[in-house]
């Protein structure tokens, strides 16, 4: 570096140390805008609190502990804490609701032990120390047996040489998966296995476990260790070392209700016009995680007795709508609550969902990902949300352009974490994929920390959660339900430039994975490849726009404000006409350099076909609850079509609307996922079909 431009920045550098610290001299310049004022946001960042959040998840999950067979009939202890949580907020409208259930009994333990007795005297697993232990669906055993290694356990391979019968499996992976070779087909007694989400990172964290208790299934018993004891059994095998093992199990099928926890704040004007947080307090009953998910429940914990403290010293607007709160049994309770309360369900314009949220992110080498709803539901919803979290991240991010954190919040015994965050497109596996299924079609985002380094395991406890995190989620939830609530005609325009200033950078990267996908193309495949490019930007623009004109929501009643947003819808549609052109162009060009003739693309005779087709869904469709059914009740049928559509397909069901042709729905989940031949679509239709879940006329 040149000695003079050296010496300067030094200079510069230390009259801003030596000066007021320069986040305080720069806050109200540093601290971007938000939908919400400065005023209003500082008052939710004091009024959350992260310590109040992380001591909630220390009462509900400070153990894991083995459940005591009364709660299964008299009610649940986490059920009843949150309960007396949100009376003791204030939150008048709560209430433990009971949800209608598949089976008439659950799984529960009441004892297991698995000791070695040969060639030492050794514990080698506890329910009574570590509930993970036992895998769930366990039988009752008394067995002592000799253990012997076979590998992961689910090809038959995997037995060659060994022989199993009245022995114990030690299994490298799930014991649920060998169940079905090492007990049904080369009759172990037992099974131990070793298997966790992150054992590079805990090697004595203790894997969860499950071994099928159906009517069809051996019945068995399994046991999981830690990678490192699960190893060191291995190796003293692989030496020739016998190893006798000794199992006592005491497990049973015990009655039970399913119970969840419900509050709402309700709004002044549209009342019946609701915004819904769920987290999940259970997933099954027998392992219980505080990251996964006591943290989400504890969040919108928080949020609700902030948004109740704050409307009721008058630091914040009245509600114009409500706010619904439910900590469910995880994705199986959220449906059966719909099902049960069809008339609360559509009050619901959004879905707001929380799950594992409170973990440290740098401890958990994490990021804090806000997933956004599915192309089959286009919504202002994750704009306005996405504002709020970019907020956050830009405010307590030290960079050169502030010189420090612009207006921190951190916790008192949290860390001074930096807030990680990205965005993410929908991939399910929580308690939103029933808000956004096509037969509830409410559009919903989740918050989510991942990685997570003890993810169904022993580990998840409240020691890897961060009360910093937890202040930084609870103020996002409160922040963005507070925006939800109370917007009107008046903010039209602010919502709309979220969303057509962020759908612009989404288009933008769909125009350039549809560039990619032709400038790959070999001579062969170029048309084909320039089809479906075209395909990508259409319905890119198209579901851009749609998502645009939902922000008609906040705008009801008020004819000047619809007819902007109009307008604006409107200009913004214009923009396909040119993208397309320069797609051409760019067609053009690759076609020369491959010395082929551009084709201008036409439809296939199928496609053509298929376009005048459109599935209609029947009543017996229902919501997601009818398709966790559906594997019992086309066991053994052989007429139904057969289809391959991969992940995409939930959205090719989500995008039948009765309007949308075959052919339409084919292009949709081939711009949202990869190409996909349209008879492989026509093909799911028919199975529907068959199923009479759909019915397909022409169009």
């Amino acid at each position: 570096m040149n000695r003079k431009v050296f010496g300067s920045a030094l200079a510069l550098f230390l009259i801003a140390a030596l000066a007021v610290p320069v986040a305080a001299q720069r806050r109200k310049g540093d601290v971007p805008p938000s939908l919400l004022s400065l005023d209003v946001l500082e008052s939710i960042i004091l009024e959350v609190s992260g310590d109040l959040a992380l001591q909630n998840e220390i009462f509900l999950s400070g153990v894991n502990r083995n459940r005591k067979p009364e709660e299964y009939v008299k009610g649940y202890f986490e059920t009843r804490f949150l309960l007396d949580r949100l009376k003791e907020y204030g939150i008048k409208d709560a209430a433990i609701l009971e949800l209608p259930t598949r089976d008439k009994e659950t799984w529960d333990a009441e004892s297991a032990e698995l000791v070695m007795v040969e060639p030492d005297k050794k514990k080698i697993a506890d329910l009574k120390e570590i509930a993970a232990s036992l895998c769930s669906g366990s039988s009752s055993a008394e067995v002592t047996a000799e253990l012997v290694y076979v590998g992961p356990g689910w090809r038959s391979e995997n037995y060659q040489g060994k022989k199993l019968k009245g022995k114990i499996a030690l299994v490298n992976g799930s014991p649920g998966r060998a169940q079905k070779l090492a007990v049904g087909k080369y009759g172990a007694v037992g099974l131990v296995g070793f298997s966790s989400s992150h054992p590079e990172f805990d090697r004595d964290e203790v894997g969860w476990g499950y071994i099928d208790s159906s009517e069809k299934a051996a019945k068995t018993f399994g046991f999981m260790v830690s990678q490192r004891t699960g190893q060191e059994l291995r190796d003293q095998l692989e030496r020739g070392v016998k190893i006798v093992l000794k199992a006592s199990v005491k497990a049973r099928k015990v009655p039970f209700k399913e119970e969840m926890v419900e509050a709402v704040l309700k709004g002044k004007d549209r009342p019946d016009e609701e915004l819904v947080f769920t987290a999940h307090l259970y997933e099954g009953f027998a392992k219980q995680g505080a990251n996964d998910d006591v943290s989400g429940c504890v969040a919108i914990l928080e949020t609700a007795r902030t948004l109740k403290t704050l409307a009721d010293k008058g630091l914040i607007p009245p509600l114009r709508r409500s706010i619904r709160f439910l900590m469910v049994p995880e994705i199986d309770g959220t449906a059966a609550y719909i099902k049960k309360y069809p008339e609360i369900t559509r009050r619901f314009f959004a879905n707001i969902n929380e799950d594992m949220v409170g973990e440290a992110i740098v401890k958990n080498n994490g990021t804090f990902y806000l997933e956004r709803s599915p192309y089959s539901i286009p919504s202002y919803l994750g704009d306005v949300v996405e504002s709020f979290v970019e907020w956050m991240s830009l405010t307590q991010r030290n960079s050169t352009e502030t010189w420090g954190v612009p207006l921190p919040i951190y916790s008192p015994t949290g860390t001074r974490d930096p807030f990680y965050s990205a965005l993410s497109r929908y991939t399910g596996g929580s308690d939103h994929i029933v808000f956004v299924d096509g037969g509830v079609r409410v559009p919903a985002v989740m918050f989510i920390v991942w990685p997570d380094m003890w993810y169904h395991t022993s580990g998840d406890t409240p020691d890897k959660s961060d009360a910093t995190q937890l202040k930084r989620v609870g103020i996002l939830g409160a922040a963005a339900a507070l925006f939800l609530a109370t917007a009107g005609p008046e903010d039209i325009d602010r919502i709309a430039a979220e969303v057509q200033g962020r759908a612009m950078g989404r288009i933008g990267k769909e125009r350039l994975r549809a560039e990619r996908i032709i400038a790959e193309a070999d001579a062969k495949g170029a048309a084909t490849a320039y089809k479906e490019a075209l395909n990508i930007v259409r319905q890119s623009v198209a579901r851009e726009k749609q998502a645009l004109a939902t922000s008609r929501f906040f705008a009801k009643g008020n004819a000047s404000a619809e007819a902007a947003l109009l307008k604006r819808v409107e200009v913004f549609g214009g923009i396909e006409g040119p993208f397309l052109k320069d797609l051409g162009d760019v067609y053009e060009r690759r076609c020369a350099v491959l010395k082929v003739k551009p084709v201008t693309p036409a439809p296939t005779k199928d496609e053509t076909r298929l376009a005048g087709l459109v599935p209609r869904r029947t009543a017996k469709m229902g919501t997601i609850l009818d398709f966790w059914n559906l594997d019992e009740k086309i066991r053994g049928r052989k007429d139904l079509p057969k289809y391959n559509l991969g992940e995409a397909e939930f959205e090719a069901r989500n995008f039948i609307d009765g309007k949308r042709s075959i052919l339409d729905i084919r292009d949709a989940i081939s711009a949202e996922f990869v190409p996909v031949p349209a008879v492989e679509v026509e093909n799911y239709m028919k199975y529907l079909e068959k199923l009479g879940m759909v019915e397909i006329a022409k169009k």
